[in-house]
């Protein structure tokens, strides 16, 4: 039995599990306020992360240029919790940076760009998950108006996990 995950750290980030080829959980990054509920991401872990023949995609991502310092902190720390957890839970994992899992799961797609020459990876990868998961619900509630950018992180690094791993 194969498990490939993936994790999006950040604010908003998000968790998506497959096992197999099959979706098996897609959700947010659950807080209690505005911490992380490193609690239920235990839970989440113990629960589906079950056999010897498991892998989890960590974005590897670093400290934005213009953002506070608080910001920055609290995006680091929320990485190395993750990274803590799965090494203590024995889990594999690799973290893989923004452009080399975009170049892979973009192959394929126009780039969408913001103004000028800058691509918009968030509506860029929103194309490309869509078109691999087209009848995936990339919302983070049925109540919610538009897909959540941490799951389309997320369902897109978990792909890549699946291909690479």
């Amino acid at each position: 039995m194969k498990i490939r995950a993936a994790f999006d750290v950040g604010k908003d980030g998000a968790i998506v599990i497959f096992r197999e080829e099959k979706l098996v959980y897609k959700g947010v990054i659950p807080t209690i306020g505005n911490q992380i509920d490193l609690q239920e991401i235990r839970k989440i872990l113990l629960a589906e992360f079950d056999c010897d023949n498991c892998h989890v995609v960590v974005e590897d991502v670093h400290a934005i240029f213009g953002a506070s310092a608080k910001s920055t902190f609290n995006f680091g720390w929320s990485l190395g919790i993750l990274e803590g957890m799965l090494a203590g839970m024995g889990i594999a994992y690799t973290k893989v940076a923004p452009k080399e899992w975009q170049k892979e799961m973009w192959q394929g797609i126009s780039p969408i760009y913001k103004s000028g020459k800058a691509i918009d990876t968030k509506a860029t990868s929103l194309l490309a998950a869509k078109r691999l998961f087209p009848n995936e619900d990339l919302r983070r509630s049925e109540r919610a108006v538009k897909a959540h950018d941490g799951i389309v992180d997320a369902m897109l690094m978990a792909e890549y996990c699946r291909r690479k791993f």
